[in-house]
């Protein structure tokens, strides 16, 4: 439900291992070309013993016309705003497009996630590491026309790091 606003597009899935491990899912916008709201997150989905679908992990929307950033999967709201938003935006174009990217490491029995937006860094809340956990999907869309949101997401990329 948290997407529903969303035409969604997936660039992969990372398999998450019990060990130590840092991993991330990074795509770029122009966000001047882009709809004004886009979201983009790690996602992992799972059934209940009841029957109902969860999903839980890490995901976004960047309101290009306010730049705030709201979670929009675990129900903290507003994380925060992007000062000098429009100057900010208006800095980036095809030739240099603007950084999304979630990092995230796997320490004990925590996922810690960080978020970029270009240089700007936030700390996004952690969650405990589960079996339903060991496929976190990689997710990004753009509220709008349908169809919209394969041209608005450059360069997606899913890495993975083993921590010594």
């Amino acid at each position: 439900m948290a997407f529903a606003s969303f035409d969604l597009i997936s660039f992969g899935s990372i398999e998450v291992p019990p060990h130590p491990l840092r991993f991330g899912f990074q795509v770029d916008i122009v966000p001047l070309e882009s709809p004004p709201h886009v979201m983009f997150g790690l996602v992992s989905r799972y059934r209940q013993r009841d029957g109902r679908s969860v999903s839980c992990g890490f995901a976004v929307r960047l309101d290009l016309e306010t730049g705030e950033v709201w979670d929009i999967l675990n129900d903290t709201g507003l994380m925060g705003s992007i000062p000098t938003h429009q100057e900010f935006f208006s800095s980036f174009s095809d030739e240099e497009p603007l950084l999304l990217s979630w990092e995230v490491e796997h320490l004990g029995a925590a996922l810690i996630p960080k978020l970029h937006i270009g240089s700007e860094q936030w700390l996004y809340p952690a969650i405990g590491y589960r079996d339903h956990l060991t496929r976190m999907e990689t997710l990004a869309g753009a509220a709008g026309d349908r169809g919209s949101t394969v041209s608005t997401f450059l360069h997606p990329a899913v890495w993975r790091e083993t921590l010594l």
